[in-house]
């Protein structure tokens, strides 16, 4: 018995070194990045010297991360409400009903998870050649849709698959109709799937690189490509400033679905 226990806490033990180990061998770089945000070196790499925020106040000096930035944020909301506005009825069809093909629409729809995004950059590029559209801010937004629609989906369909249905049929039955029922009922119940899809989608879009490196047009880049471009000539401490923001964009965002939307009790 007491070998049982003893074998049970170090298997415990060694599972938590495992855990310990696998962390900081993925947080390590990040945290790398955003201690070199603070080091006032003029150059990067380079030895700490000592601590400013000098890099972050710059980053404002130089408008085209600031053009960058703010073109990123538009097409990131853009893309997250349409792909909100799109993947609610959906998830609401395959889960409250049943009809042919569902299986396969729901494989279509949840595929750009699987296809390369290399590959669908092409084929998105050569679809808006082929019909003659330019390239714009709108086209960007319509492509990162298809991206991050799979998001709203997976977090809407979680959240519908724990919800009552009988919720909304003892609405209706009280003689609301289903415009009501989905106002009233449905989407105060499924609101943390909403809101978990919308802003997992707004990072996805945010960060994205190969859909945005296709279908940028000449005149705009988002935030990715303009560091991206930026780091082919020098190494800026300015651009590790940018990429902390990011990191620290990426934790405020985790901490929000984990504490806020309760993430986990959904996905």
């Amino acid at each position: 018995m007491n070998r049982a226990v003893s074998r049970g806490n170090l298997s415990g033990v060694l599972a938590l070194i495992y855990l310990i180990v696998v962390d900081l061998f993925i947080l390590a770089p990040m945290l790398i990045v955003v201690i070199a945000s603070f080091n006032s070196a003029p150059s990067y790499p380079h030895a700490f010297e000592t601590f400013t925020f000098r890099w972050y106040a710059r980053i404002f000096a130089h408008q085209e991360f600031v053009r960058a930035m703010g073109l990123s944020v538009v097409v990131a909301i853009g893309a997250a409400g349409l792909a909100t506005l799109l993947g609610v009825p959906l998830s609401l069809l395959f889960v409250r009903h049943e009809f042919p093909g569902k299986g396969f629409l729901n494989a279509f729809f949840t595929s750009p998870l699987i296809i390369p995004q290399v590959v669908l950059s092409i084929a998105l590029l050569q679809m808006f050649t082929r019909l003659h559209v330019n390239l714009s801010e709108v086209t960007l937004i319509l492509a990162h849709t298809v991206i991050v629609i799979p998001f709203v989906l997976r977090a809407m369909i979680a959240t519908l698959s724990i919800m009552d249905p009988h919720l909304e049929e003892a609405a209706m039955n009280l003689g609301a109709n289903q415009i009501k029922t989905f106002y009233h009922v449905t989407l105060p119940l499924v609101r943390s799937g909403v809101t978990a899809g919308f802003v997992l989608s707004f990072v996805i879009s945010f960060i994205n690189v190969p859909l945005s490196i296709f279908l940028t047009s000449p005149g705009s880049a988002t935030l990715p490509i303009r560091v991206l471009a930026s780091m082919e000539t020098k190494l800026d401490p300015v651009i590790t400033a940018i990429a902390a923001l990011t990191i620290y964009l990426a934790v405020a965002v985790s901490l929000f679905l984990e504490k806020v939307v309760k993430l986990r009790m959904i996905l």
